[in-house]
């Protein structure tokens, strides 16, 4: 007889599908018991984890509880107390409705349930273990509930292989906690992680309060309330001056009826409220709470509701653009002068420090700050190309003294008061010079030596002349492959590369979730120069002593509060560096020049001699080219010789 092709699957197998859907991550465990704890109506919720989530996670809260005869319907797929009918589908008020969270987790962990209603005198447990449930018990406890999930993915090996290293999942438990205590402002958040308390807010009912819980005093000092309203739909909510900008938009929070919502439709809307207000590839900080009827809404649309529609998209993305726009022309956005203490009322339980030396690095600064009377010789024979002649000495005089467009002007030497000392690149080039070499680095480093400095274009490449044609070389990815190396090199051969003290330490308040990742990599931070401690873990205060003596221009706070921030995002390239090379590399992209900085003709013939004694001249630490060649062959086919 031929066998069936098409199978029923037994129940156990269908759960585990399902649970795929609900439980990508420790984080998404987290996220399923929170909300049932937020539409439970609890006051109080506290969430507890051990190695990033994997083995144990613990949420207690004080809301309503469960009876003896809901506890035995809990765990049953689609039994929900938030709907009933269809209609109610139209008219959804909470963050869970599907019934399949408490299945969807217990089918792949093992799960403890302690609930006792506030009207009851006892409490009763459940514990499910292989997918089996047992019969609740009578228990002691308080109101509320609480529910312990170990082992996560103990019966699914392919899921657990899948899992990020603890510290990776333990920022995405931080980060989806503080957005939720931004979400719900009047529910008290706890966090610990490891036995470490990350994450505190009061439960006031005040947004600005848990602004500051979460960013700190000084965003929250700075923020600027803002209101808006339409025919169906509510606008509330904080923005920040556009001083107060980012790199990234982890500082952009958009809510919805109390839910998380990551809409890059509405995050444009914001940005576009700032429109010429912020530099180029900066984002705002904001925190904003949208009203909207449900009926207007589809929250049904993925499994982990981590999408939501708009019956009006368009305009609801045109009504956040002008309440933003609005509120910011009507505030007086002149940056003000601040102290080093914080602003009223968000006090810090901490000595302020005097403000920093008025020294600032010169632009186009690489490594640190020389005397004056610094030698300003180039360190290797790469010599600039001839100095043309006067233009009255030449027939063509009224096109060369036609002035060049900015973009495309050729850099010549700049002023002694003006240029930049190079004697720290030419530690740099002796540095890389001890390292090992291959065949194929080794020609490309003579080549660059033998080449010919024509000068910089664009403020962003230098363009140099080979024999075989043209070498174009991006200005920021040659430094930072030179920065890159020497860190490393300096930890690798001295123990730790040279640091500059910082005359006045800095403060620097980071958010849970940023704070979660820097406690981790404070050791290697401080194995390559940059000496830091925290000084309050609950305000996520830390204190900066001294910055790698190749990198000072890390002594600006906001450069050092950017770097920190971006350790938290760990970008493809960065995968599977130790914590040594990942603070390396971060340390090296921030530190390195920028595209668009003019560069004065000694600090371009040293970088690319330090380029030339680079293990690898050819990509920077993130995998992009530090040069491109045009040869001799293309340049005669582009005019036409060929």
């Amino acid at each position: 007889m031929k066998r069936p092709v098409i199978n029923i699957l037994p129940m156990d197998l269908a759960n585990k599908i399902a649970a795929g859907e609900v439980v990508e991550r420790p984080m998404s465990v987290v996220k399923e018991l929170v909300e049932n704890s937020i539409d439970a109506g609890a006051t109080h919720i506290r969430v507890e984890a051990r190695d990033g989530g994997k083995e144990y996670i613990r949420v207690i809260d004080n809301g309503g509880g469960m009876s003896e005869e809901d506890l035995k319907l809990a765990f049953s797929r689609h039994a929900t107390s938030k709907i009933a009918t269809l209609a109610d589908l139209d008219n959804i008020t909470t963050l869970g409705f599907r019934g399949e969270a408490l299945p969807a987790i217990a089918s792949c962990s093992e799960v403890e349930v302690l609930s006792r209603p506030a009207e009851s005198d006892v409490a009763f447990r459940v514990v499910v273990k292989n997918g089996q449930v047992a019969s609740p018990a009578a228990a002691a406890g308080p109101p509320g509930t609480s529910v312990t999930v170990r082992r996560l993915f103990y019966n699914t090996p392919a899921r657990y292989k899948f899992l990020r290293q603890p510290a990776t999942e333990r920022r995405y438990i931080v980060e989806y906690l503080t957005h939720m205590a931004l979400a719900h402002p009047a529910i008290s958040f706890g966090l610990t992680m490891d036995d470490v308390a990350v994450l505190s807010t009061p439960g006031k009912a005040d947004l600005l309060t848990a602004i500051h819980a979460v960013y700190g005093p000084e965003i929250a000092g700075r923020m600027i309330p803002l209101a808006g309203e339409s025919p169906f739909l509510r606008i509330g909510g904080f923005i920040a001056p556009p001083q107060e900008n980012r790199h990234n938009r982890s500082h952009m929070s958009v809510f919805v009826n109390g839910r998380w919502v990551q809409n890059h439709q509405l995050y444009a809307a914001i940005e576009k409220g700032y429109e010429t207000l912020l530099p180029g590839r900066r984002y705002p900080v904001a925190v904003l709470h949208l009203t909207i009827e449900p009926a207007m809404l589809d929250v049904n649309v993925h499994p982990a509701k981590t999408e939501i529609r708009f019956r009006y998209e368009q305009e609801t993305f045109k009504h956040i653009m002008l309440t933003v726009k609005q509120t910011l022309s009507g505030t007086d956005l002149v940056p003000k002068i601040q102290s080093a203490k914080p602003s009223a009322p968000f006090v810090v339980g901490r000595v302020s420090q005097p403000p920093p030396p008025p020294y600032r690095a010169e632009r186009g600064e690489l490594f640190g700050k020389t005397p004056a009377s610094s030698s300003l010789s180039p360190p290797s024979p790469i010599s600039p190309s001839p100095s043309p002649p006067p233009p009255s000495a030449s027939p063509l005089s009224p096109l060369l003294t036609t002035p060049r467009p900015p973009e495309l002007r050729v850099s010549s030497p700049m002023p002694m008061a003006k240029a930049i000392p190079a004697k720290a690149l030419e530690e740099t080039a002796a540095t890389a010079a001890t390292l090992p070499t291959d065949e194929e680095s080794g020609v490309a480093g003579e080549m660059l030596r033998q080449a010919t400095l024509l000068g910089q274009v664009l403020d962003t490449y230098l363009v140099i002349a080979a024999p075989f044609g043209l070498w174009l070389i991006d200005q920021h990815a040659a430094h930072e492959r030179i920065l890159y190396e020497k860190l490393l090199a300096g930890q690798k051969t001295e123990g730790k590369p040279p640091v500059q003290m910082l005359l006045t330490p800095l403060d620097i308040s980071l958010s849970p979730a940023e704070a979660a990742v820097v406690d981790e990599m404070l050791p290697a931070l401080n194995e390559i120069g940059l000496q830091m401690e925290v000084v309050d873990h609950r305000e996520h205060l830390y204190r900066v002593w001294s910055v790698p003596l190749a990198l000072s221009r890390l002594e600006d706070k906001e450069v050092l509060r950017e770097l920190l921030a971006d350790l938290t995002v760990l970008p493809e390239e960065g995968r599977g560096l130790s914590l040594l090379e990942r603070s390396a590399l971060t340390l090296a992209c921030h530190g390195a020049i920028k595209a668009g900085e003019s560069l004065s003709l000694p600090v371009q013939q040293s970088l690319v001699a330090s380029l030339a004694a680079a293990a690898n001249p050819f990509t920077c630490p993130h995998g992009r080219p530090v040069m491109i060649a045009i040869d001799r062959s293309e340049l005669e086919r582009r005019f036409g010789r060929r």
